[in-house]
């Protein structure tokens, strides 16, 4: 009998096989677990417990934002998992600098707290259009979840995947709203 190609990677092979198993795991547990909701599940915390101020922050490019731990009075140290997205200064001073998705660690003690930092951008600022074409706009940093709308529906006109068509001659402000953030484009239909 024949045996399934995709059971074939899963056989025993001795040395190599433990290998391949312990790279795999390795791999999931620190590229994919970090980035999903099982990393940053919420606990039930009492009041004296050592704690960030926020364990999970959406920024647009360019905004600044304080992380802090609270009731505690002793030195700490921040870093970014990766300084692209987002660095934090010695004072707990984060920038955002482009769009992704990052890990602040905050470390005192033996204790490491994170948090998770989420930077978003709108593709275009500002946009052109002939009446009756379409031009996409998509929100750089999220994968779903983003609700668009057109401040006048009479000269343009988005729809659900951000596709904008204009309608009429005029200017039109595209707002994309995603995670209680507003990105703006401004559009200009000739």
């Amino acid at each position: 009998m024949k045996k399934n190609k995709f059971l074939k990677l899963f056989e025993f092979r001795g040395i190599i096989s433990i290998i391949y198993y312990v790279a795999i795991v390795a791999l999931i547990w620190y590229l994919i677990i970090p980035h999903t909701s099982f990393y940053f599940m919420k606990n039930m915390f009492t009041p004296f417990t050592k704690r960030l101020n926020e364990d999970d922050v959406t920024l647009l490019r360019g905004e600044e934002f304080r992380v802090f731990v609270l009731n505690i009075n002793k030195r700490v140290y921040y870093s970014s998992t990766d300084i692209k997205v987002a660095d934090v200064n010695i004072f707990g001073k984060v920038k955002a600098y482009r769009p992704g998705t990052t890990i602040i660690k905050v470390k005192f003690e033996k204790t490491v707290l994170k948090c998770r930092v989420r930077v978003i951008d709108i593709s275009k600022d500002n946009l052109t259009l002939k009446v009756g074409k379409s031009k996409r706009l998509k929100v750089e940093g999220v994968w779903f979840g983003v609700k668009w709308s057109s401040s006048n529906k009479k000269i343009a006109v988005v729809n659900s995947s951000g596709k904008v068509t204009g309608k009429s001659k005029g200017t039109v402000t595209i707002y994309g709203k995603v995670r209680g953030r507003t990105l703006v484009c401004i559009v200009k239909v000739k």
